[in-house]
């Protein structure tokens, strides 16, 4: 199982670093007795670490344990890689959307002059729906969930080099991303902008650990991937 754990060792001791940081932020502090669905803004950003590990080891074990070994197929058959999208979007959704919670019940913990949070709310976006755009209808949202892990075909495919993929490889990572820090723009929250960066940063450790080994496995090792 060498292959499945490969550069492991680096994911988890992100990810007990990175939540510590998070976890302990004085700021997540500052939403008082406030609570949101009835859970305070800390309590969503436990939920969330604990919903940004099951995401990753969701991620890491199917991806895998399908391109290394054929098991998902072995074991789900066809059926394999629809699973895999519903816990991804599940477990997805449940690490990144606490940002909305977390950045209102801890809002006006930092000052952002309204013509800047204007232009950084409104300047981002069309880029981020450019970058959206161009995952759905030339990158494609299948590849988007790692259909190359699954179907042969997929790794026959050249890197895509339309839409925004043509300026940065890495677009879903580095654009759309940027969604992540808006709430805390929007409700002028610190706890939500360290709940953003680190959450992204994660992402990022799950890029370089996970996914660009195996890319580089599958591909070759092309710079640009």
């Amino acid at each position: 199982m060498k292959k499945l754990f490969k550069h492991q060792t680096y994911h988890l001791a992100a990810y007990i670093i990175l939540g510590a940081l998070l976890i302990l932020f004085p700021a997540i502090t500052a939403g008082g007795s406030q609570t949101f669905w009835g859970l305070s803004a800390l309590q969503w950003i436990i939920l969330s670490w604990a919903a940004a590990g099951i995401f990753h080891a969701w991620v890491l074990f199917f991806w895998r344990l399908e391109y290394h070994y054929g098991k998902i197929s072995e074991w789900f058959g066809k059926s394999g890689f629809l699973i895999f999208r519903i816990g991804f979007i599940i477990s997805a959704a449940a690490t990144l959307l606490p940002s909305i919670p977390v950045s209102y019940l801890t809002n006006n913990t930092f000052a952002l002059p309204l013509p800047v949070k204007l232009i950084l709310l409104i300047g981002t976006t069309p880029f981020i729906l450019w970058a959206i755009y161009s995952v759905f209808f030339y990158f494609g949202i299948n590849r988007a969930f790692g259909a190359d892990h699954f179907f042969a075909e997929y790794r026959a495919k050249p890197l895509e080099k339309r839409g925004t993929f043509k300026y940065i490889s890495n677009s879903m990572y580095v654009i759309i991303l940027l969604l992540l820090y808006h709430p805390s723009i929007f409700f002028g929250s610190c706890a939500g902008l360290m709940y953003a960066l680190i959450h992204h940063a994660f992402v990022w450790v799950h890029y370089y650990c996970t996914e660009k080994p195996d890319l580089r496995e599958m591909y070759g090792r092309n710079k640009q991937v």
